[in-house]
């Protein structure tokens, strides 16, 4: 029976069966066919019962997910940590014990350290990357980074990378990647094939794969019987997708407004790709407070704000735009004598949006003052997008595609310089 997008406890179960077959040595691509939504969120559900970190890919070659993984994992364990422990550990040191005696440490103390542990070290790519992120800070930072110092040693192996750290980090600590796909049956065959790559690295990785069942069912109708095809075959969990009728008391068990339970409409759209139920209460505030002040029966300030919850809680739930936003974030430089806050931020994709209440064009005074809010972001690299609050419920498609698109236009132009972009084929 193919899972159900319910919340009970068994929804996890096909995925705790993968994992079983992962740490019994079989390597377990997990394929979640259905709507990217639904795929996140199954696949979140079940990290989360092990505190295990998201790596997430959703544009661009999948090989991208060694830099997504690699970035994912410095996150939660600075990388030069892990190198330093595990270098401890093979001079018999305890956990954390080199990490603290290179702490303040002169370049030349750490050097005079590091060159005496430095032959404990068991041979292989794993000593490699500790040698490389134990270096001067300077050394490192030429690459932009310890990720980037990682994928410049092994420029045309980048899984190599991958392969060396996750032999520093205990297994049940390491990211788990998602790859979410560009719809089309070329990029689940690229996809299929970096998995299949990855496991000759990594057996153990953790990772799975969404695409719809279509995509799916064409990608195992293509002869030649490849081993990528039968990793996808034997991993294969299909999302359920509700009918109308089950959408339709779905959306009355979460006590939304008769008035936006159409099913033609982007409720029902936005229920259909798998979002999570707090995404569709949510909207439904959004819609009952915007809707009431326009009448003048509700604050309007209230009424932008539950818009606002609502627009971040829907971009989280969709694996294009998830975990680049922060919401009511600073930017960290001033405008008008003090620090300037955004509605949505995106440090990394120097994207800010802003959502304007219909009192921001009425008032002169706040017009040109978000001018000039526009022109101190654009200053500091920014493209700034504004969004009638209005629009988020009545215009829902239309916001969601244009910040898609942004959001796309940003990864290629900041992300896809050489130095920030894998091939596809890289490691085969």
């Amino acid at each position: 029976m193919p899972p159900s997008r319910s919340s009970s406890p068994t929804r996890a179960h096909p995925l705790e069966r993968h994992q079983r077959q992962r740490e019994r040595g079989h390597p377990t691509l997990s394929v979640l066919a259905g709507p990217p939504g639904a795929a996140l969120a199954f696949w979140r559900s079940w990290l989360d019962t092990h505190a295990r970190p998201l790596a997430l890919v959703s544009e661009g070659a999948p090989s991208v997910g060694v830099r997504q993984w690699l970035t994912a994992l410095d996150r939660i364990h600075p990388l030069a940590t892990l190198a330093a422990d595990f270098l401890g550990a093979a001079a018999g040191m305890r956990p954390g014990e080199l990490p603290t005696r290179l702490e303040a440490r002169t370049e030349h103390e750490r050097d005079v350290i590091l060159q005496a542990l430095w032959p404990t070290l068991p041979p292989g790519d794993a000593a490699t990357a500790c040698q490389l992120l134990l270096r001067s800070a300077q050394v490192v930072h030429k690459s932009g980074g310890p990720v980037d110092a990682l994928l410049a040693e092994w420029p045309t192996e980048p899984l190599r990378a991958l392969g060396a750290m996750h032999a520093l980090v205990p297994q049940s600590q390491a990211p788990a990647l998602l790859l979410s796909g560009a719809g089309d049956a070329r990029w689940l065959a690229d996809a299929a094939r970096f998995a299949d790559r990855a496991f000759n690295t990594v057996p153990s990785l953790v990772m799975a794969l969404q695409a719809l069942p279509a995509e799916v069912d064409a990608y195992l109708g293509l002869p030649g019987g490849s081993r990528a095809q039968t990793y996808v075959r034997e991993g294969l969990l299909p999302l359920e997708a509700p009918s109308a009728e089950q959408l339709q008391r779905r959306l009355e068990s979460l006590g939304l407004p008769k008035a936006i339970q159409t099913l033609d409409g982007p409720l029902a759209r936005l229920a259909e790709e798998g979002v999570p139920d707090e995404v569709l209460v949510h909207y439904g505030e959004a819609a009952r407070y915007l809707e009431a002040a326009s009448h003048g029966s509700e604050n309007v300030d209230r009424a932008r704000s539950s818009a606002e919850r609502f627009l971040y809680e829907l971009l989280e739930a969709m694996p294009a735009t998830r975990g680049l936003f922060e919401l009511n974030a600073r930017a960290g430089f001033r405008f008008g004598g003090r620090e300037i806050e955004v509605d949505f931020l995106s440090r990394r994709l120097r994207v800010a949006i802003e959502v304007d209440g219909y009192h921001h064009f009425r008032d002169e005074v706040a017009y040109r003052r978000d001018r000039r809010k526009d022109l101190t972001l654009q200053r500091h690299g920014y493209w700034v997008v504004r969004i009638l609050a209005n629009d988020v419920v009545a215009r829902l498609e239309e916001i969601r595609d244009t910040l898609r698109e942004v959001v796309s236009l940003r990864r290629e132009g900041l992300e896809g310089s050489p130095s920030h972009r894998e091939d596809g084929d890289a490691g085969a």
